[in-house]
């Protein structure tokens, strides 16, 4: 910890500081442009200049020459130094309000407005512009250039569909490059020419084409970069921003909702170092606009002969309460709820309710269409990653091993945190049945054979058994288990078309790391639905590592939707007999869906008799309804949400709801009243407090508490280091906070439970040798169901292709780009005609096709047909 004085303050540091971060906690500020605290310092702007000086030091003592008062004597550098490539040492004294520092701040504002146009009052940068801040503080008052030498270039220049550049304004700080190089992985942007007319470009094609292209302008410290979707629409200091939680994916972005006239005007990263740290995907920036589509559902509706009708709320719940309450006394066998995992921890926690409570039913679930292969929950619950995990902080002594999962396209903000784990010194491992982006990152990086993951996850147990490796103080049979594991490392490499080696090195690594995270994603858990071997297979390696019930150890399941976790936790799941999703839609005769749209998984789904919808839109569920209820949209209400990792967060309202829509939580409690039940709910958070009370793994998880902190803001501008005035931090400290609440798992809470590690033989359902393997991918930006909403990203949904290994096409005698037939082994028999994608991202034997787009709609997804065999063959022209 050196000790250093800064504008004669003296602190302790720890080694490897740099001044500009340094500076921080004793309130000097140092103004900069292009250093930015999550990027590595690039010293372009030298808007940082400091004066620094180091102690002289005597020759022959080696000690510090002191003055007659007994002080060090300090060498001043003959030139000033940039703060943000400086890094601290013993002894150093940095001042950063001398006369010539000051003079050094002013030239370089000076140089940076020869040419940049003053366009403040048309900016969308203006009200939380660096420049427009630094030059109020630090900056002349007038200039000694003649503006016939200004220096001009385009003004509007469309980088990609998303993003306008206006080179005029841009001072060539390189955030955004370095963003794209060093943070996305995605090297799209560059610098071109030289001297006044050097400027930023793209490499793309299309133009910078980047899931995580939004961030540049966040971190642009000019408006260089503007929104297309934002862009001249509001003056940022005319907006209330709001706390929210990203409803797009299970990582759970921390966002603020900036609101203006009732509408969402753009959406940008709130600061939780523990879940985005400050970044955010392009989907959850731009998909917000379905809240205030004009194709809302307003009023409820009933339908009368043929047609859905609009009616009051009382006629409409009373309706429903007439259906429903001469079956009460039927143990509610007949009746079923299926309930979207996008919706909130008090919907849900309501809906269950409603059902056990009431209506005494357990049919009840939210594994359908995307979120059907919802697995694991068992393993989390047991063994999930311990309280105080940051992913972002992994380093030395952590292995990562991440199983069957795509991040960059299904969780593409927990990708960047993954990617950057490796420059901290944690060892990455990615196991998947094709290639991923993350995967370029890794240490360890193999391909198996789909269908075999259970023999790849024993093959690891197995090479840690014979490593010597394993521990089985908390094991239940653990010797039993040994005996019973019948493979060697060599033969379940075999079944996995892996080499032995591979997973000889995995793992012992994963064995013998200090500590160990596995994360599973969907396609793994279509494995673990498919074979319980996978799963048995998995919890033997967690338990028989060690590698749970702490910090940094443990699993994560990266569930598709932003509370697939909650959903889980809330119950919503059938039990004691309840039936499942893919029984009730065809075997209720009462059917309550809210924040579901079966009908567009399956168009052949029909009315089973009487139901009831609550959702957002007519969907093509609500138009088979006998009952529509008009709900709020997430950004109408406030609530919680329980991301991927158990941190349950609270999301604020930001939005006057339209029409007659209502919180789904209202509905449900005026539904119950209806039926006779007390209950007496006056907000979300009097559901969220009961919750607290009655689910023990959210015990203490108040509403209040879930809101400490959620409320403050902190721009990424100000934590991007550009906030003009100076702000008292601690050391390395950004702004933001680590706001939400996570959950423990059994394994902390009960530190000497013992856990039994049993064998099961794996089924032989492996990759099939009688046609091609489907592998059912994702693409970022779709056809979603809330997605055709957001115009603005319709230009980004990129056309439906199928993957073809190169050497499966040269068997098949199938150019890139040819149009192809893709016959399904389905009842009926399907077929799709879609592009050829020649490439390496599948390996042979296998195709890809990704779900949701122009054409792949409604892919056959489920345990039993998610990822079949297809049969691929030149499509031969009418």
């Amino acid at each position: 910890m050196p000790k250093v004085t800064i504008d004669g303050k003296i602190i302790d540091v720890p080694a490897g500081t740099l001044i500009v971060e340094a500076a921080k906690p004793v309130g000097s500020h140092i103004p900069v442009f292009c250093y930015h605290p999550k990027m590595a310092p690039a010293g372009m702007c030298r808007m940082c200049l400091v004066q620094v000086g180091m102690p002289k030091m005597d020759p022959a003592t080696k000690q510090p020459v002191v003055d007659e008062n007994g002080q060090p004597v300090i060498n001043w550098m003959p030139k000033l130094q940039t703060g943000c490539t400086t890094v601290v040492s013993e002894g150093m004294v940095v001042h950063t309000t001398t006369p010539q520092v000051a003079e050094a701040r002013r030239s370089i504002l000076e140089f940076l407005l020869t040419s940049h146009p003053l366009d403040c009052p048309v900016c969308d940068k203006g009200g939380e512009c660096p420049l427009q801040d630094h030059t109020l503080h630090y900056g002349p008052g007038n200039t000694r250039f003649y503006v016939e030498s200004k220096f001009h270039n385009d003004k509007a220049v469309p980088l990609s569909p998303l993003i306008m550049l206006d080179r005029e304004r841009c001072i060539q700080c390189g955030r955004c490059v370095r963003f794209q190089d060093e943070i996305a992985g995605e090297p799209s942007l560059g610098l071109a020419d030289r001297g006044r007319g050097l400027e930023v470009t793209t490499f793309d094609d299309p133009p910078f084409n980047s899931n995580f292209s939004g961030n540049t302008i966040d971190i642009c410290p000019v408006g260089a970069l503007t929104s297309r979707d934002f862009r001249f629409t509001a003056r940022v200091f005319e907006l209330n921003d709001y706390p929210s939680v990203c409803q797009q994916c299970a990582v759970g972005c921390n966002v603020y909702l900036g609101t203006r006239d009732n509408l969402i005007r753009r959406v940008t990263p709130r600061q939780n170092e523990a879940v985005n740290e400050v970044w955010l995907c392009d989907k959850g920036r731009l998909e917000h606009h379905y809240a205030h589509s004009p194709e809302r559902v307003t009023t409820p509706m009933i339908r009368a002969e043929s047609d859905l009708t609009p009616v009051s709320w009382y006629e409409a719940l009373n309706f429903v309460a007439n259906r429903i309450r001469p079956t009460l006394g039927e143990s509610g066998k007949s009746m079923a709820g299926l309930a979207g995992d996008r919706l909130a921890n008090e919907d849900l926690y309501l809906f269950q309710k409603l059902f056990r409570e009431i209506l005494g039913s357990n049919n009840l679930d939210h594994r359908f269409g995307w979120s059907q292969w919802n697995a694991g929950d068992a393993l989390v619950k047991n063994f999930g990653a311990g309280v105080g995990t940051n992913l972002g902080e992994l380093g030395k002594g952590v292995t990562a091993l991440l199983l069957g999962a795509d991040p960059q396209t299904e969780q593409p903000v927990l990708r960047l945190r993954l990617s950057k784990i490796t420059r901290q010194g944690a060892t990455l491992v990615v196991a998947n049945g094709r290639a991923t982006k993350l995967a370029q990152y890794a240490s360890h990086k193999t391909i198996y054979r789909y269908g075999a993951e259970a023999y790849f996850v024993l093959g690891l147990v197995r090479a840690m058994i014979d490593a010597g490796l394993h521990k089985s103080d908390k094991a239940n049979g653990a010797t039993e288990y040994s005996a019973a594991l019948n493979l060697t490392v060599a033969e379940c490499a075999a079944k996995a078309e892996v080499s032995a080696d591979t997973l000889k090195t995995i793992g012992e690594t994963f064995a013998a790391s200090e500590n160990g995270i596995i994360l599973f994603g969907r396609e793994f858990m279509y494995a673990m639905q498919r074979d319980p071997a996978v799963e048995a297979a998995l919890n033997a390696l967690l338990i028989l590592s060690g590698h749970f019930g702490r910090k940094n150890n443990g699993v994560i399941a990266l569930y598709p939707r932003s509370n697939s976790m909650g959903a889980l936790d809330m119950g919503m799941t059938p039990t004691d007999g309840g039936m499942p999703a893919s029984e009730m839609l065809t075997k209720a005769k009462l059917l309550y869906v809210m924040g579901a749209d079966p009908a567009r998984e399956n168009p052949a789904f029909k009315n089973p008799g009487f139901m009831i919808v609550q959702d957002l839109f007519m969907t093509a569920t609500a138009q088979k309804a006998d009952v529509v209820f008009p709900a709020s949209a997430w950004a109408e209400r406030d609530g919680t949400f329980t991301n991927t990792e158990r941190r349950v967060q609270y999301f604020a309202r930001a939005l006057e709801p339209l029409g007659q829509a209502r919180p789904d939580w209202a509905i449900i409690q005026e539904l119950a009243q209806q039926l006779g039940a007390k209950w007496t709910y006056a907000s979300a958070g009097d559901v969220m407090n009961e919750i607290a009370q009655r689910i023990p793994t959210y015990a203490k998880m108040t509403h209040a508490r879930l809101q400490v902190n959620a409320r403050r803001r902190a721009s990424v501008q100000t934590v991007g280091g550009d906030a003009a005035e100076p702000v008292q931090m601690a050391l390395g400290e950004l702004i933001g906070v680590v706001s939400g609440a996570q959950w423990a798992t059994f394994s902390e809470t009960n530190a000497d439970a013992k856990f039994d590690v049993k064998f099961v033989q794996p089924a032989d359902s492996a990759q099939a040798t009688a046609g091609v393997y489907l592998a059912v991918t994702r693409a970022l930006l779709d056809c979603g169901a809330l997605a055709q909403y957001s115009e603005i990203i319709q230009t980004r949904v990129p056309d439906a292709s199928v993957e073809i290994n190169s050497h499966d096409a040269e068997a098949w005698e199938i150019a890139n780009g040819a149009r192809v037939r893709i016959t399904f082994e389905s009842k009926p028999p399907r077929a799709l005609e879609l592009p050829a994608r020649v490439d390496g991202s599948v390996p042979p034997g296998v195709v890809a096709v990704a779900n949701n787009l122009d054409g792949t709609m409604n892919l056959p997804m489920g345990a039993q047909v998610q990822v079949t065999q297809v049969q691929v063959s030149q499509a031969i022209a009418d």
